[in-house]
């Protein structure tokens, strides 16, 4: 009855989203790996958050992405009185190609900024993102949102191992 009512709801075009269509609803997929789903490199030994982040900073200009913001989530945890090791999120993003993308099909707005995060886990510190090559497969880009997307994976690679490496 509750599908029925929020279908009638949906054709009569009073709500934005349609039941049937709400992700939250949706039949379970298949089972993913998360870990196949993202790039992970520790920090080398000697190498503090701090050099860490320093070093995405200068790469990120040298390759000519834009650090445009972090949201310290391990601060945060520790204001509110959780305790927790290092957990950052560092934002990055390239104006001109963020655009072409988003142009060519506004779903990738939902990869915007693009990110690398910094993790404390089993010991050690860890810098992940997103495994650009399976969105840039699965998305099947040709021509110059292909060369741009390569270019970015490139770019966030460089800086996620600068990071890593500490070279500043």
């Amino acid at each position: 009855m509750r599908r029925f009512l929020l279908g009638a709801v949906c054709a009569l075009g009073t709500i934005g989203t349609c039941y049937a269509h709400n992700p939250l609803n949706a039949i379970p997929g298949p089972h993913i790996n998360l870990n196949k789903t993202v790039v992970k490199v520790p920090l080398a030994k000697g190498v503090s958050p701090h050099a860490a982040f320093q070093a995405m900073k200068i790469e990120a200009d040298s390759v000519n992405m834009k650090y445009v913001g972090n949201l310290p989530l391990s601060k945060q945890l520790k204001n509110m009185g959780i305790k927790s090791g290092t957990l950052t999120v560092y934002e990055f993003c390239s104006p001109p190609i963020a655009h072409l993308m988003v142009d060519a099909n506004p779903a990738f707005a939902a990869y915007l900024p693009c990110r690398i995060t910094m993790v404390q886990s089993g010991g050690r510190t860890w810098l992940e993102m997103l495994n650009l090559n399976m969105i840039i497969r699965g998305a099947h880009l040709k021509g110059k949102l292909r060369t741009e997307a390569l270019r970015v994976r490139n770019d966030l690679d460089a800086i996620l191992w600068a990071g890593a490496k500490g070279n500043w």
